[in-house]
């Protein structure tokens, strides 16, 4: 059985069309667990109604802890079915999606399947993810973890994968950091397990302002700072550290995070105030006192001949 796991948070203007989606599914025997995260507006109201004719089992939830993370790990510990899948209120999935993940997840030698993804935004535009270095079909570990860990917006999102129950579990579910959270399992994901993807596009997601991510975004340096506490904790993550190369990649972002922050005008010692970080080696060839001198002075880090030298050997 597929356990489908969907955190809502006042999520009311989606319910009729989630509900719509859910009911077109073409395989035959999930589950589905809807995690309310505090919502305040109607959002259990409508979907209690909107799930009176419905083909589909399903459990109604509550986490008072927020984020997506949390809510997610809610129904991952009541979910009942072999296999997870994941999806937000405004996703858009194809019917026939999960027939087909869960048909290679039983023929191959895999922990996870997942698909190609698409943005569409508020505006109409519509932007497929980069699937650069993904292979048609198995891809042994770490590989997939490793280009994840490299190129962030290669990660297709949560409503593209389908996993194992026992695999996401014993990875630990979802951070519970407010943003990156499914970054965060997926790298480690694909850093130990065999992947099987697929370059279909049978999944979309919406960017639209009242997102998590479009909030965080629109703060002083929110897209620095929350790709920046991402890589914090996988720098502290026993299964990025077991991997040379994934931890050499997190080092090396964390030396440019802290850079392009310092940049901007936060002190040093504000941006690694954090316990987490507290053996963590800053390059004395970006953070010497001429280096940060003309890195507060530059409009760009690449006039930086400092940041120049140290990326050519790095």
């Amino acid at each position: 059985m597929l356990s489908i796991i969907i955190p809502l948070y006042n999520s009311e203007m989606f319910i009729i069309g989630l509900i719509e989606q859910l009911n077109q599914v073409t395989y035959p025997t999930f589950e589905v667990l809807f995690i309310d995260n505090n919502s305040t507006d109607n959002t259990i109201e409508v979907l209690h109604i909107e799930l009176h004719n419905v083909k589909f089992s399903y459990q109604i939830l509550s986490e008072s802890k927020q984020g997506a993370g949390h809510a997610r790990n809610k129904g991952i510990a009541e979910a009942q079915g072999e296999y997870l899948a994941f999806l937000d209120c405004d996703d858009k999935i194809h019917k026939a999606k999960w027939e087909k993940d869960i048909a290679i997840l039983e023929k191959y030698p895999v922990e996870f399947v997942f698909c190609r993804t698409k943005r569409f935004y508020e505006d109409g535009r519509e932007l497929l993810h980069p699937i650069n270095g993904f292979r048609e079909g198995i891809n042994s570990p770490p590989a997939l973890g490793l280009i994840w860990l490299q190129h962030y917006f290669y990660l297709q999102g949560p409503g593209a994968i389908v996993i194992k129950t026992e695999t996401v579990k014993k990875l630990g579910g979802f951070h519970s950091i407010k943003t990156g959270e499914d970054a965060f399992l997926f790298i480690r994901l694909g850093l130990l397990y065999t992947g099987f993807f697929y370059s279909e596009t049978l999944f979309s997601y919406f960017r639209h302002a009242q997102s998590t991510i479009s909030k965080t975004n629109a703060a002083k340096d929110g897209t620095v700072w929350s790709y920046f506490n991402l890589k914090k904790q996988l720098y502290a993550d026993s299964i990025i550290k077991s991997n040379s190369e994934a931890f050499k990649i997190v080092q090396r972002q964390l030396q440019l995070d802290i850079l392009l922050l310092h940049r901007s005008g936060n002190s040093l010692e504000s941006i690694i105030n954090d316990p987490i970080l507290f053996d963590f080696k800053r390059d004395f060839l970006l953070f010497n006192p001429i280096s940060l001198l003309i890195n507060r002075l530059s409009s760009k880090l690449k006039f930086n001949p400092f940041f120049q030298v140290w990326k050519r050997l790095n």
